[in-house]
């Protein structure tokens, strides 16, 4: 299942307040509750994104000497406040680029240098168009800058080029620097670089497609269930078997088939399927005798093999069920 990005901060609202235990949440939104935590430890890196870019921002356009409209920090000088604040931006682990109103660079800190591979008089004035990789869309950018010249941040991943023109993943938070007159006077783009992650991803997602190309050319049935009772793939073998769709994402109770032991009798709490989705350990002989009983009625015996894996995406534990037709129980 999908969320939109406002059921996610409702979500990470609700951690935060405390006011409700984290397996409630994982049940209710139907996710693991890693990623309720992976939710909120992106939401708090925005806002710590966001953050940083409003005191660099207050650095950069407060003249040395001057107070900003958020006053000085207690104790301190204006001139010792820049130098703090300053220290934080050029040891910042996320690179920083602030541009002028009409985007040439103005500042990048190391953490550009050490990204890019470009030094920081080779960008000084220019755009930073000069690690446009072709790859993002001429759409996505006009977006982008539709975003920020109405004067809203905008958030967003760019593969762009370094300057030995090897390709790379960044996830960026841009915001608009407005002046004492409301006026927009800088950019300040604040980035990650992702492409461990997005390669990793990547790296997944090519083997969940060539394990279901795998499991799709096997003649005898192979269905995989979540922890929660949904399915997550069954091969045509499967459908035939059943004799209905196996659609992935539904839960078993919605498949219109019943499911009962070598007795006949619907599967209880100790049946070695039901503890395996429990998250219980089976021993090495994972064989057990079930059977299947289609909209159309009869019982469909079969031996299934249970296997206990976990799912490339979430890492959340579920049972494979490969099956063998038997003649009767």
């Amino acid at each position: 299942m999908r969320h939109t990005k406002a059921t996610r901060e409702e979500v990470v609202a609700a951690i935060r307040s405390n006011t409700r235990p984290l397996l409630e949440l994982a049940r209710e939104f139907e996710v693991s509750t890693n990623t309720l935590r992976a939710w909120l430890r992106e939401s708090n890196l925005r806002q710590r994104s966001q953050e940083e870019a409003r005191r660099i921002a207050t650095t950069l356009t407060t003249p040395q000497g001057e107070t900003s409209a958020q006053g000085d920090t207690p104790g301190h000088a204006p001139a010792q406040r820049d130098r703090l604040l300053m220290h934080a931006l050029e040891h910042s682990p996320a690179t920083i680029i602030i541009t002028d109103s009409d985007g040439r660079i103005v500042y990048a800190n190391p953490k550009f240098v050490e990204t890019t591979g470009y030094e920081i008089s080779e960008v000084i004035g220019q755009n930073p168009r000069v690690l446009k990789s072709g790859i993002t869309s001429s759409a996505d950018y006009r977006k982008l800058w539709k975003t920020i010249l109405s004067g809203e941040s905008w958030r967003g991943n760019f593969r762009n080029r370094r300057k030995d023109g090897s390709l790379y993943w960044e996830r960026a938070s841009i915001s608009p620097v407005f002046g004492d007159d409301g006026k927009i006077t800088h950019f300040m783009a604040v980035k990650e670089d992702i492409t461990e992650l997005m390669e990793a991803e990547l790296a997944s997602r090519r083997n969940v497609s060539m394990f279901r190309s795998m499991f799709a050319a096997l003649p005898f049935p192979v269905m995989l269930v979540d922890f929660r009772g949904f399915l997550q793939y069954a091969n045509q073998a499967a459908e035939l078997l059943c004799g209905i769709a196996l659609t992935a994402g539904h839960h078993f109770a919605q498949l219109n088939l019943r499911w009962v032991d070598a007795e006949g009798r619907a599967l209880g709490s100790d049946h070695p399927l039901v503890r395996l989705l429990a998250g219980d350990e089976l021993s090495e002989d994972n064989w057990t005798r079930l059977g299947i009983v289609p909209p159309t009625g009869g019982v469909r015996w079969v031996d299934g093999f249970l296997q206990r894996l976990s799912l490339p995406e979430t890492r959340d534990h579920a049972a494979l069920l490969v099956i063998t037709p038997v003649e009767a129980a």
